[in-house]
């Protein structure tokens, strides 16, 4: 990229190089640092989208989220997307969701920020992976939360589009937070202006018809992918067996539905696997329609929304945070999120099945007219 030459945006750095390239430099805002009003703690995470560090003001603490210049500069439709990140949770009020207080852009420093509520937990990535399979009620009781949160997005007709163990965290007085409305869509709105016939998103949680058009996806996407969660919870491990994003494709888009999970995993109660099987149905049409109506079943079959901590210990920004470990280390760069567009394998193997698809779509209408013409010439037949 060529030596280093001049700094520009001072302590927040914003340099450039001789090819005249904008790079982030890491961890640059320095504890201490000043950034508008706030006060920087600490990095808490970074990626190539850019970092997040906690900040602190008049005693509370506070995550703040700030968009990678470069990828601005690059990329404005990120800056569209980061944007539509922080409106959408601003329209949003739920204890499981990640609380936004401001969203702009700080001219001085050249840099575009969010600042929401500090999360302080594990997510379930790292719950899996050091823990395994959850007993039933514990894993139930995480996709409630999260389904509650999804519900109260539903009158604004969000879909995230994005759930994902990484994007569920537990935070240490136990409450469940959904993150990273990024890719979310709410009733008129977009975050990516999502073009007619785009696939984008995580390959191992996207539903099928996501895979095959993300514009067009509702409700019932958001309870496929949750379903995904909640199978990998159960069994400590994923259904499709494989994290490469074209084998899980392969599975996503095959007409077999998901096997069963009690033919591996017996304990799983019965009423409980078969709910699961609802919500990962590959038809979205036999699949539950939204996360209200889930939150129905649940409490049908015994499931009680879990209960919350008492207001006066869900608020933490008063405390001093624990530093040894940050839910928002999810700001690391996701790899899968570039299946958008620069996968070119994975967006053939779609397209492929998309005219396989139409094929078979234009077979059932020839068949079908060649039903209704012989029809009509018996009928004309009988007449004549």
């Amino acid at each position: 990229m060529g030596k280093l030459q001049n700094m520009e945006g001072g302590k927040y750095g914003i340099i450039r190089t001789k090819s005249n390239d904008t790079v982030w430099i890491a961890n640059f805002m320095e504890s201490g640092t000043k950034f508008l009003d706030y006060e920087v703690a600490s990095l808490l995470g970074k990626g190539g989208m850019g970092e997040v560090y906690l900040v602190r003001r008049n005693g509370e603490y506070y995550a703040l989220k700030l968009l990678s210049p470069s990828l601005a500069q690059s990329k404005p439709e990120y800056v569209k997307r980061f944007f539509r990140e922080g409106n959408i949770a601003m329209r949003l009020s739920h204890p499981n969701l990640v609380a936004v207080h401001d969203v702009g852009y700080n001219a001085e420093a050249g840099l575009y920020y969010i600042v929401m509520d500090y999360v302080n937990g594990y997510n379930l990535r790292s719950a899996i992976a050091l823990g395994g399979a959850m007993p039933p009620n514990d894993a139930v009781g995480i996709i409630s939360s999260v389904a509650s949160a999804l519900a109260a997005g539903e009158v604004l007709g969000l879909v995230h589009r994005d759930i994902k163990p990484e994007n569920i965290v537990v935070e240490t007085d136990g409450t469940v937070k959904l993150l990273d409305l990024g890719v979310a869509k709410a009733r008129g709105t977009d975050s990516l202006n999502t073009m007619q016939r785009t696939v984008f998103g995580t390959p191992n949680y996207i539903s099928p018809e996501q895979a095959q058009d993300a514009s067009k996806v509702d409700s019932r996407a958001d309870i496929y992918s949750l379903g995904i969660v909640l199978y990998e919870l159960l069994a400590g491990k994923h259904p499709y067996g494989s994290d490469k994003p074209k084998d899980a494709l392969v599975m996503l888009l095959s007409s077999e539905e998901l096997p069963d999970i009690r033919e591996k995993h017996p304990e799983v109660p019965e009423k409980l696997a078969a709910l699961l099987k609802l919500m990962l149905a590959k038809n979205p049409a036999k699949r539950i329609e939204s996360a209200s109506k889930l939150l129905v079943i649940l409490k049908k079959l015994g499931y009680a929304a879990p209960a919350r901590p008492p207001a006066g210990q869900r608020s933490r920004r008063s405390a001093r945070p624990d530093f040894s470990y940050s839910a928002l280390s999810a700001a690391k760069p996701n790899p899968t999120l570039s299946f958008e567009t620069k996968d070119k394998e994975i967006l053939a193997f779609v397209k492929s099945v998309k005219a396989k698809s139409r094929r078979k779509r234009l077979l059932r209408i020839i068949a079908f007219s060649l039903v209704v013409l012989l029809v009509i010439v018996g009928l004309l037949r009988l007449v004549l």
